[in-house]
């Protein structure tokens, strides 16, 4: 069942143009044998037991201070018994006034021996269930434009965007950009004493450090060329990764494209084609001089344009774009960037529009090697125990995630956010969002 086309799906793609010029490699690897993902695989020190990841997805289930909540434990401890072997924990604020909600965790003096709790608490859930433990990376950031830390926006931007902005946004200045460093390396530093076995930077989504990226027009040391628009993301991964223990896998979330068109859009190609990694391999570099190990892929801006970022079917909404197109998009970058980077440790996503069809591709994507690991996330919200049920033999296509928007809709209305469809604590937390709507 290997080398299934995009006929499979009966995607729109299948005779159109762009199906024309990429000709048989216009297509989702499909495979039912399981060999290649269970394959372990080694990140620095420590030793994967699987190919399956778990994305970073925000549950706003903290208290106001970031600490970790009972449903923050029960969440998680439900995760860690999935049998995924790298679990990336998700965004974590390196302060208060970069939360993209009131309930996003922000880890402190005052609350790393909760987080430390958490993560034994991962641990021993997954070595009882699966025999192994995880490893776990955690995910910071500073939420820039994004940011909503008391539950209305209070943008901090890179820069004015007249495509999005229609009035002028606080922009953040150079000397407030330089005083994030500090703050990465002092919540990277408590992440290591929490028990973290990886720190991630995250550069995606246009959150601040990735919206600099395209800052083309912006003055001062963080805008124009190449060397000053990736300058925050070259300055907190040195000062991050040489502050860290050596021990600890050194990683990144990293847009490799923007796909929102016109000026202000990083990785457009020139020529009409999906994408120009150019500078995204350069980026790329940087993080591997830094010590860069790990390095999870992705596209786009779940507030712009979703169907980039996590390609999904018609469900709350319509998407603009065919799934399986979006999905080829991002499978194909990170691709290109593994072979450009065959020194690093690579996580795909988007995976999670396939459906039913999820476990063929996973394996399919395992076994042609086009990914070190396949990432799931919206997934895991619908499905937590999916890498063990793919890996054992068991899946089930009725326990998938609908890829409907709806964790989406609770997030960007700053409530708890998980699976609408098969968890029924969400699901009540929707409809009574929706009756509040009405």
């Amino acid at each position: 069942m290997t080398n299934k086309t995009y006929e499979l799906y009966g995607s729109v793609l299948k005779g159109t143009k762009f199906a024309e010029e990429h000709g048989n490699e216009a297509y989702i690897p499909y495979s039912d044998d399981c060999t290649a993902l269970k394959q372990p695989i080694k990140i620095g020190k420590y030793t994967a037991a699987n190919r399956i990841e778990y994305q970073p997805m925000e549950g706003q289930d903290s208290d106001l201070e970031g600490t970790p909540t009972e449903q923050t434990f029960k969440r998680y401890t439900e995760l860690a018994k999935g049998g995924a072997a790298l679990l990336w924990f998700e965004a974590v604020s390196v302060c208060q006034d970069g939360k993209s909600n009131p309930y996003q965790l922000c880890i402190t003096d005052e609350n790393v021996s909760e987080f430390k709790r958490l993560v034994k608490t991962m641990k021993d859930a997954c070595k009882e269930a699966n025999g192994f433990e995880p490893i776990i990376i955690i995910q910071l950031n500073h939420s820039g434009r994004y940011s909503k830390p008391n539950g209305i926006p209070e943008p901090i931007t890179a820069y004015f965007n007249p495509d999005i902005d229609d009035n002028p946004k606080k922009i953040a200045t150079d000397e407030f950009i330089k005083s994030l460093t500090p703050l990465f390396v002092k919540s990277a530093l408590l992440a290591a004493e929490a028990g973290f076995d990886g720190v991630d930077i995250k550069a995606c989504h246009s959150y601040l450090m990735s919206e600099l990226f395209s800052a083309f027009d912006r003055k001062g040391i963080y805008g124009g060329s190449f060397e000053n628009r990736t300058r925050f993301f070259s300055d907190v991964t040195k000062a991050v990764f040489d502050a860290l223990p050596e021990n600890i896998i050194r990683a990144a979330r990293v847009n490799v494209y923007d796909g929102f068109g016109g000026k202000y859009s990083y990785g457009e190609s020139k020529d009409g084609k999906m994408f120009d990694l150019t500078e995204a391999n350069e980026l790329v570099d940087i993080f591997e001089k830094h010590g860069g190990q790990l390095l999870n892929v992705t596209m786009g801006s779940p507030y712009r344009n979703p169907d980039v970022s996590r390609p999904y079917r018609p469900g709350l909404d319509k998407p603009k774009s065919d799934a399986l197109y979006g999905l080829y998009r991002l499978w194909r970058g990170a691709e290109e960037i593994k072979k450009a980077h065959p020194g690093l440790v690579i996580v795909n996503t988007g995976i999670s529009c396939l459906g039913e069809n999820v476990s063929f591709a996973a394996m399919g994507a395992a076994k042609e090697g086009i990914t070190d690991f396949v990432g799931f996330g919206r997934m895991s919200l619908a499905y937590p125990c999916i890498a063990k049920d793919i890996l054992n033999g068991n899946f089930d296509p009725k326990k998938v995630c609908v890829a409907c928007g709806g964790c989406s809709t609770l997030k960007k209305n700053v409530l708890r956010s998980g699976c609408i469809v098969r968890n029924p604590y969400y699901k009540e937390i929707f409809k009574d969002f929706r009756k509040k709507e009405k």
